[in-house]
C-alpha cells in the first residue's frame, strides 16, 4: 500500500463516522485539530493531492488512529458493560431506589423493625 493510500485510510480512520448534522469538511477540520496537521494538509490527504507524506506526518497519523481506535473500543466496552448490568438488574428484578422510604423495605414484604431501646433513649 502506498504512502498515499495509508494516510488517507488513516485520516479516514481518525474521522470516524460523520456526526449528524455534520458535513466531510467539519469532519476533516477534527480531523486536523487532533492530528495538529493543517485544514489543508489533511484535505489534500483526504483527496488524493498530497504527492508525498512526511515520515513525522505519518507518525502523527498512526498514532491519533491507534488513540481513535483505543477510545472507540473503551466507549464500546463501557456501552456492553451497562447493557450487561441492566440484564443482570431486570433478570433479578430489583425494584428501582426506593426514594420514599416504603415500610415493606422495597417491597420485599418485610416489616420494619425498629430498636426500641434506642426509640425509648435507652441504652
Amino acid at each position: 500500500m502506498s504512502a498515499q493510500a495509508e494516510a488517507r485510510q488513516l485520516v479516514e480512520l481518525i474521522a470516524g463516522p460523520v456526526r449528524l448534522g455534520e458535513n466531510v469538511k467539519a469532519a476533516l477540520a477534527r480531523v486536523a485539530q487532533l492530528t495538529g496537521l493543517g485544514d489543508r494538509r489533511v484535505r489534500g490527504i483526504w483527496n488524493g493531492e498530497a504527492r508525498r507524506i512526511e515520515a513525522a506526518e505519518m507518525d502523527r497519523l498512526r498514532q491519533v488512529a491507534i488513540d481513535a481506535r483505543i477510545q472507540e473500543d473503551a466507549a464500546r466496552a463501557y456501552r456492553a458493560h451497562l447493557a450487561r448490568l441492566e440484564a443482570c438488574r431486570q433478570a433479578v428484578r430489583v425494584p428501582p431506589a426506593n426514594v420514599a422510604g416504603d415500610a415493606d423495605h422495597g417491597g420485599l414484604g418485610l416489616a420494619r423493625t425498629e430498636d426500641r431501646s434506642l426509640d425509648r433513649g435507652a441504652v
